[in-house]
């Protein structure tokens, strides 16, 4: 006899509660926390998070009852909400400046400190909440690893994590600061090629202004900044006039000529403009700017002559592997002198292009003589090809002629 109906449903709830024991008594403690009951939302980011992965528990950060369903229970405790932002960054440190939990990460632990000295952190000290604070760049529960491409400070998203504040007209505007810089950024040499080409070795916002120490730099300290990518260029301008002169006159460094967010990548015919717009038409400046264009360009063009004759003695099937490489070398010279033009000096941008014109007109010399004996050879073989195939015709004519002669 079969049981009744409600028989069935009683057995099958009680089975499905016994079961929900059992799986809830064998995950670890740290997922027993009931926080997730009335916050789903905030369980669902926080599941995607890196500290859920390393079981960071939402009891770690808030405090409270977190195995009570009860509201007024589970706030209890010395539960903190966190709404307050000038608690959030010192609650963050309490993990992050403990060299005991952040050893195994190889995290640094200083990073609070270092905040502290930056533009946000002596805002929060002075009581504006309007700063960024941890929060506002790595989130609140979805937190990610930095070299997640989904994390909002992966280095391809940092101009639009920075932009959420650097881009509000009306924020900037009451902190005397310039709405446009993220725009600006995008639109540079820098933002390209990091957001269009996708190289991550281009710089963006954390990479001139620091990360938790965020500062931007004063006058004296942008060529170290710009130089911790650009050596060649910074060792040049520190040997030029320009860096005592400027330090003087606290002119801002690299930025006066290749400005600071919309940087733009100039060509060597700029150089005698640039120099003109700060010493004047036709001064001993714009004229020195001048020949450094010239001597440039003019090797650059004898670079290019002589690697189109190394393609076309590639085509004629001569070994140009040796004229190939030192093609290549007479390039590298020619790129080390557009670091060179930062001396402000024509000595060392006339050494390089002077290597470098030397090499390709050898090459170009060596390739024509070889090229030009290859034509002589093709020549002769021609000649003597119409030669032997006039006296066969020749021959043949006259044992034709014979032969008809005889037959006659």
């Amino acid at each position: 006899m079969r049981p009744p109906r409600r028989a069935q449903l009683t057995d099958g709830l009680i089975a499905g509660l016994i079961g929900a024991l059992w799986t809830l008594a064998s995950v670890p403690v740290s997922a027993q926390e009931m926080c997730g009951t009335c916050h789903p939302e905030n369980r669902v980011s926080f599941e995607d998070s890196i500290h859920h992965a390393e079981t960071v528990t939402c009891s770690e950060c808030h405090g409270g009852n977190p195995e009570s369903r009860e509201v007024a229970a589970a706030h209890r405790g010395g539960f903190h909400s966190l709404t307050n932002r000038l608690e959030v960054p010192e609650m963050c440190a309490t993990c992050h400046s403990d060299l005991t939990r952040m050893r195994a990460y190889n995290l640094p632990v200083d990073q609070y400190a270092i905040y502290l000295t930056s533009q946000h952190g002596k805002g929060l000290e002075s009581g504006e909440t309007r700063v960024a604070i941890c929060t506002d760049c790595h989130g609140v529960h979805d937190i990610r690893r930095p070299r997640d491409p989904s994390s909002s400070t992966h280095p391809r998203h940092i101009s639009e994590t920075c932009g959420r504040c650097h881009g509000d007209e009306a924020l900037m505007q009451e902190f005397g600061l310039d709405p446009n810089v993220v725009a600006d950024y995008r639109s540079s040499i820098h933002g390209r090629m990091l957001l269009e080409e996708g190289s991550l070795a281009a710089p963006n916002c954390t990479s001139c202004h620091g990360v938790h120490g965020a500062t931007p730099p004063g006058v004296g300290d942008i060529d170290k900044v710009c130089g911790a990518c650009h050596e060649q260029t910074r060792r040049a301008f520190l040997e030029g006039p320009h860096y005592e002169g400027m330090t003087a006159a606290a002119v801002s460094e690299c930025t006066s000529c290749h400005s600071n967010h919309a940087i733009q990548q100039f060509g060597i015919e700029r150089v005698e403009s640039l120099c003109a717009e700060c010493h004047g038409e036709g001064s001993d400046q714009a004229v020195l700017g001048h020949k450094i264009h010239t001597l440039i360009d003019s090797a650059s063009e004898e670079v290019a002559a002589a690697e189109e004759l190394v393609h076309r003695a590639d085509q004629a099937a001569l070994e140009v592997e040796d004229p190939m490489s030192r093609v290549e070398e007479a390039k590298t010279y020619l790129t080390e002198a557009l670091p060179a033009v930062h001396a402000v000096s024509l000595e060392p941008v006339e050494q390089l292009t002077r290597r470098a014109q030397s090499i390709a007109e050898e090459v170009e010399h060596e390739l024509y003589s070889k090229l030009d004996r290859r034509v002589a050879k093709i020549g002769l073989v021609l000649f003597w090809f119409y030669l032997l195939m006039t006296i066969a015709v020749l021959v043949i004519f006259r044992r034709r002629l014979r032969s008809e002669t005889e037959a006659s």
